[in-house]
C-alpha cells in the first residue's frame, strides 16, 4: 500500500472561484480510497504558487526530510496546485526524487520513470506559469487603466480611508476626524512661520500619529489635492492626473508649502522646442514606417541651415520641414467646408432655436434620458472593470465610446437649451476659425498653430512625404463634415443659387488680427 501526503493549496481569489481547500481535500481522499493509498499526513496552504516559500510547504519539506522512509508520494489535485513556476517546480521534483519521494497529480498522474512523460510534465508545469503571467499582465493593465481613469489603487494615505462600494470597486474618502488635521498642517506650513517638525508634533498631539521621516513625504503627496499618480507603463512616462477622490487641501496651499519648505514649484506646461516656427508639426506627426513620433532638427547644407522632420526610431523617414508644412496647409485647406455649407449650418442652428418649442422640449427630455443611460453604462463598466470581468483594454475602449456619445449628446443639448444668449456669438467665432484654418496655419504664431492643430486632431497624423492621414478629427469638425450632405438635402431649394463646389472659395471679412488671440475649439471627444 502506498503511503501518501495530501497537499492542497488555494489563494483567497481562487477560493472565491470554487477551488476551495475542502473541495480539493475531498477529491484527494476519494482518489486515495479508490487506489487503496494510505494517507499519513495532510497539509493545506493559502499562499500563492509563484514560488515555494510557503509556510505549509516548508513544513511538509522538513517532515519529509525526517521521515523519508515512511513516505512514497506527495499528491495534489492538479499541477497548478503544486506550482506556477516551471523552473522551481522541476527543482522541487528533483529534490524529492533524491529523498525517494514521488510528486504527482491526482487529475493528471504521470509515470515519471518513463522519459516520454517528461514532455507532458513540462507542459503541465509551464501552462500554470503562462496563466500566472497572463493574470499578472491583466492585473497591471487593469491597475494602469484605473489610474489613468483617476482611481487611487493603493492603500489610502493618512487622512483617507479605503471604502468598498462593491466587490472590488473601492475609492478613498476623507476620514472625518483626520482630514481636518491634515488640512491644518498644510495651512499652517503655507504661512511660512512654523517649521515642519513643529507642525508634525502638533499633528501628533491632535491625534494623527506620523513619524519624523514620513511627515515630509506626506506633505509632498499630491493625492491631497485630488491627484492620482499614474505609474510608467510601456513607453509612457509616469505622471500625475486628476483623481476621482475628494481633495483635502487647496491646490494653492499645497504648492505654497512645496515652494516654502521644499523649494519646489508646480510644473508649468511649456511648448519648448515644439514651438519652433519651422517645426510646429513635430509633436503631431508619426512615421509611416514604424509609427513612432517624428522629431525635428536642422542640417547644414549649401551655406545654410535646413529643417527636417525625421524618425529617430527606425531612421527610415527624413523630409524637408518647409515642404511638409506647406503640404499640411494644403491638406487642411481641403478639409474646410465651403462658405455656403458653413453659412447653411449657421442657418440650421438659428432655425432650431425658432422651431416649435414643444418639439424642442421633447428632444431635450429624450437627450437627458440618453445622457442618464450613458452615465449608467459608465458606472456599469467601472464596476465590471473593478470586478475583473473586463480587461483594461476593453475598459478603455468602452469608456472612450461612452465619452464620445456623451459629448455628442451634450453638444446637442447645448444647442437646444433656451436662454443661451451668447451661443450665437460663440458659434460665429467658431465658424470663423474653421473657415480660416489654413490662414492661421500660414500666418499665425507657432503657439497658435500648435493649439489649433491640437484642437483639430485628437490623434496623431501620419505623413509619408506626400499625403497626410489621421483616424479622427475634432468632434465638432467631424460632426459638421458628416452633416454637410444632410444639410444640403434639407435646404437644397434655398441654397441652389449659393451652392459652390470648390473648397478654395475666397473668404471675405476675416480679420487677421484675430489670429493672435485664438481660443481654439476645445476637443472634448
Amino acid at each position: 500500500m502506498k503511503r501518501v501526503i495530501l497537499y492542497t493549496r488555494v489563494s483567497t481569489e481562487e477560493q472565491s472561484q470554487g477551488n476551495s481547500l475542502q473541495y480539493q481535500k475531498t477529491f484527494l481522499e476519494n482518489y486515495c480510497k479508490i487506489n487503496n493509498y494510505e494517507v499519513i499526513k495532510y497539509y493545506e496552504e493559502d499562499h500563492s504558487a509563484k514560488n515555494f516559500n510557503r509556510p505549509k510547504w516548508l513544513e511538509l519539506t522538513e517532515y519529509c526530510k525526517k521521515n523519508k522512509s515512511d513516505i512514497d508520494t506527495i499528491i495534489f489535485s492538479r499541477w497548478d496546485r503544486f506550482s506556477r513556476n516551471h523552473e522551481e517546480a522541476m527543482a522541487q521534483i528533483k529534490h524529492f526524487k533524491k529523498l525517494g519521494i514521488e510528486i504527482n497529480s491526482a487529475e493528471n498522474p504521470l509515470d515519471l520513470s518513463n522519459p516520454d512523460n517528461k514532455i507532458l510534465l513540462a507542459m503541465y508545469l509551464v501552462m500554470p506559469e503562462i496563466e500566472n503571467d497572463k493574470i499578472s499582465k491583466r492585473t497591471k493593465e487593469g491597475t494602469h487603466a484605473a489610474q489613468v481613469a483617476g482611481k487611487f489603487t493603493n492603500k489610502a494615505p493618512k487622512g483617507y480611508k479605503n471604502v468598498q462600494y462593491s466587490d472590488k470597486d473601492r475609492m478613498i474618502v476623507p476620514i472625518e476626524t483626520e482630514a481636518p488635521i491634515i488640512q491644518y498642517a498644510f495651512n499652517e506650513l503655507s504661512k511660512g512661520v512654523k517649521s515642519i517638525e513643529y507642525v508634525r508634533k502638533e499633528v501628533n498631539r491632535k491625534g494623527v500619529k506620523i513619524g519624523k521621516s514620513a511627515f515630509p513625504e506626506l506633505l509632498k503627496n499630491q493625492v491631497y489635492i485630488g491627484k492620482v499618480f499614474v505609474k510608467a507603463w510601456l513607453d509612457e512616462e509616469a505622471y500625475w492626473t486628476k483623481g476621482l477622490h475628494e481633495p483635502i487641501v487647496e491646490e494653492k496651499v499645497f504648492w505654497d508649502v512645496q515652494e516654502l519648505h521644499f523649494r519646489k514649484k508646480p510644473r508649468q506646461t511649456k511648448l519648448c522646442r515644439a514651438a519652433d516656427p519651422d517645426f510646429y508639426l513635430r509633436r503631431f506627426l508619426v512615421c509611416p514606417h514604424c509609427g513612432g513620433v517624428l522629431t525635428a532638427c536642422y542640417s547644414k547644407g549649401n551655406g545654410g541651415l535646413y529643417g527636417y522632420y525625421k524618425c529617430p526610431h527606425c531612421n527610415k523617414f527624413n523630409y524637408s520641414a518647409i515642404k511638409a508644412n506647406e503640404k499640411f496647409v494644403k491638406y487642411v485647406k481641403q478639409l474646410i467646408p465651403n462658405d455656403s455649407i458653413l453659412e447653411l449650418y449657421k442657418e440650421i442652428i438659428k432655425d432650431l432655436k425658432k422651431e416649435n418649442k414643444s418639439e424642442i422640449l421633447k428632444e431635450i427630455s429624450k437627450l437627458k434620458n440618453d445622457l442618464t443611460t450613458e452615465e449608467n453604462r459608465l458606472v456599469s463598466i467601472d464596476t465590471n472593470f473593478m470586478d475583473g470581468k473586463i480587461s483594461g483594454e476593453d475598459y478603455m475602449r468602452m469608456k472612450a465610446s461612452i465619452d464620445e456619445r456623451k459629448f455628442n449628446i451634450n453638444s446637442r443639448l447645448t444647442l437646444l437649451q433656451p436662454g443661451n444668449s451668447d451661443l450665437e456669438n460663440k458659434f460665429d467665432y467658431a465658424i470663423d476659425v474653421i473657415r480660416n484654418m489654413d490662414v492661421i496655419l500660414s500666418t499665425g504664431k507657432a503657439e497658435h498653430k500648435i493649439q489649433l492643430i491640437g484642437s483639430m486632431f485628437p490623434e496623431k497624423i501620419q505623413f509619408d512625404g506626400e499625403n497626410y492621414r489621421t483616424n479622427s478629427y475634432n468632434k465638432v469638425l467631424e460632426y459638421i463634415f458628416q452633416e454637410t450632405n444632410v444639410l444640403k438635402g434639407e435646404k437644397k431649394e434655398e441654397t441652389d443659387e449659393k451652392s459652390v463646389s470648390s473648397v478654395s472659395v475666397p473668404r471675405a471679412g476675416f480679420d487677421k488680427s484675430k489670429i493672435i488671440k485664438i481660443n481654439p475649439i476645445e476637443n472634448k471627444g
